[in-house]
């Protein structure tokens, strides 16, 4: 079901970074294929007319430069560690325009491969001019060191001219606008240029003789400790550091340290600060989309529930939350909680199935002392104890008859009645109920009252089973690694290809609980940093499921679908070749049936 739904902040705070820096998003398809993400620049369909309504392109002979960069960006893309890839400045010329200049950047999020590209034509035509005035300079410096070799110089004049020369590389550096500093062998900070001080938030007066890097950049332990051992490292095993710090006024930078010998003295380093904070803030934008408090994924069924949750929250209306079991029906009740006005109250779970009949009613709307054996007390309801809050009621189809007429009371009338009590109480409380039956058909046979499902079903939620969306499976195991580093100690970061090819193969009868439990399995044997198949369960090992691989595809097309991708493997080709259409007929039929199309 399609919401017409206002861009959340950050969506909004995503597009206008985009704008402001120019910048188009590009996701990795294949080969040399890639998906638009968000709102592109106009100067993209410039490039790439075609772009413009398949929202995809593929970076070809027109832009040479760009398309011998993706052998650098597939480096940064394979890499075990955040690596960025620069392409470097290129030109673009046009027929009726003045030329364009542009810089790539490739990075990993996740399992997304990105390929960002920036038109910097003010930044490219300010670094020309700094560059050839540095040329000029030294050009310069070279004229006056050959007059002066006609000349005998005595020692003051060669100290002169040292002073010089030391003054036109500071200016030089100034000039380009490089945050830069100089250490010595001590670790005493030598020169600071403008552009560091601007960064740092600092004065270049306070670097005074004998400040030392370590009080000039207020670094954790961490990542202090990283840049002490890459200084001690020879140059040519150096790799950028990177780092977060926090300035005296309270601003927080994420910055890329890279160290260079000081060509004159190879005891003196030079430090070049790399300001990555926009970078991280993109990158932290784009983890954004996947997830919605405690919900992981961004597939296509799952950006609907993030959309359906935020219209659910601005209401009080009651919502039935459909799905299978371990698809995460709860987490949904308790997002639209956290995401209302009643965010502030209590969020009360009840699980209507592991209640008996006998006690079913005293837990809903409480008991008076006598009113049965045992009632030694007065006691409230869970009715009464969300007051101002959200009641949740798992698995409601699971509730005796004389239960479901009570409850339709309260629903209607928003009042309790204890057992052994006349007197009925007020309550204010949303009811949000789930279940993984159908209750239409409940209803037909009898089981479960219709005005009970009308009341209750004012808004319904659906949520996919995991099979129909295994392509959040890889940040669903991101995410389950996180929680099982933290709960088990073990240091273990990723999946093997092999795991991870097991995972997507499996049909997952159990859903995301059925997939945490087994990734919790698999940690316990771990022995590495990876998460080996070996590691897993053995149903994962034995590979996928033959007779369902084999079965006749269900009549439902929807269903057809689903299942023709499940046998396939989620190789397109496959299914349409399954289904007897072709990828054209294919593709549209996805996106008509509101399935993902990669």
């Amino acid at each position: 079901m399609a919401h017409n739904t206002v861009p959340s902040a950050p969506d909004l705070l995503y597009a206008d970074l985009l704008q402001r820096f120019q910048c188009a998003v590009l996701e990795y398809v294949d080969d040399t294929h890639f998906r638009i993400i968000g709102q592109p620049p106009a100067w993209l369909f410039h490039l790439y007319p075609d772009a413009r309504r398949s929202r995809q392109l593929s970076v070809d002979a027109r832009t040479p430069v760009l398309q011998n960069f993706l052998a650098d960006a597939a480096d940064a893309w394979r890499a075990d560690d955040d690596r960025i890839a620069r392409s470097g400045f290129w030109t673009e010329e046009a027929t009726s325009e003045e030329p364009q200049h542009f810089e790539a950047m490739a990075l990993r999020q996740g399992p997304s491969r990105l390929l960002l590209i920036q038109r910097s034509t003010a930044t490219y035509d300010q670094h020309a001019i700094l560059l050839q005035r540095a040329r000029e300079q030294v050009l310069l410096q070279h004229e006056h060191d050959r007059g002066h070799q006609r000349t005998q110089r005595d020692l003051s004049t060669k100290l002169v001219d040292m002073e010089r020369s030391r003054d036109d590389v500071a200016v030089i550096l100034q000039q380009l606008g490089l945050a830069t500093l100089l250490i010595d062998q001590e670790g005493r900070v030598r020169f600071l240029s403008a552009s560091a001080a601007r960064l740092l938030e600092t004065a270049p007066s306070s670097v005074h003789p004998g400040l030392l890097w370590e009080t000039l950049l207020p670094l954790t332990k961490t990542d202090r400790q990283a840049l002490q051992s890459t200084l001690k490292q020879p140059a040519s095993q150096r790799e950028r550091v990177r780092c977060h710090l926090q300035t005296s006024t309270g601003r927080h930078l994420w910055l890329e340290i890279e160290l260079q010998d000081d060509p004159r003295d190879a005891r003196t380093k030079i430090i070049f600060l790399h300001d990555m904070t926009d970078v991280h803030h993109l990158r932290r934008l784009l983890e954004l989309k996947a997830h919605f408090h405690d919900l992981v994924g961004k597939s296509r069924g799952m950006t609907q529930i993030y959309e359906q949750i935020q219209d659910l929250s601005r209401v009080d209306s009651s919502v039935l939350i459909e799905g299978e079991t371990g698809t995460g029906k709860e987490l949904v009740a308790r997002a639209i909680h956290q995401a209302s006005a009643r965010r502030t109250g209590p969020f009360i779970a009840a699980n209507c199935a592991g209640l008996t009949d006998s006690l079913l009613g005293s837990q809903l709307f409480g008991h008076k002392k006598g009113a049965f054996t045992g009632a030694i007390d007065d006691q409230q309801g869970l009715f009464e104890a969300a007051q101002g809050g959200v009641l949740f009621l798992d698995e409601i189809g699971d509730i005796p008859h004389h239960v479901q007429t009570s409850l339709l009371r309260v629903l209607q009338e928003r009042e309790v009645t204890r057992l052994g009590e006349t007197k009925p109480r007020k309550v204010n409380v949303r009811v949000l109920t789930a279940t993984h039956h159908n209750l239409s058909q409940d209803v037909a046979k009898g089981t479960f009252r219709a005005d009970l499902l009308y009341r209750i079903r004012v808004a319904r939620i659906h949520l996919p089973p995991l099979r129909e969306r295994k392509e959040d499976i890889p940040l669903l195991v991101t995410s389950f690694l996180t929680e099982g580093r933290a709960s088990m100690g073990k240091v273990i970061h990723r999946a093997s290809p092999a795991a991870m090819a097991a995972l997507m193969e499996y049909h997952w009868p159990g859903n995301v609980r059925e997939l945490k439990s087994m990734i919790e399995c698999g940690m316990i044997h771990c022995k590495g940093d990876t998460l080996e198949g070996t590691d897993l369960p053995p149903e994962l090992r034995q590979g996928p499921d033959v007779s369902q691989s084999e079965s006749v595809l269900p009549v439902d097309e929807r269903s057809r679908f689903v299942a023709a991708l499940g046998q396939a493997h989620g190789n397109r080709t496959k299914a349409a070749r399954l289904l007897g259409m072709s990828r054209a007929t294919f593709y549209r039929r996805l996106n008509e049936l509101d399935l993902p199309t990669s």
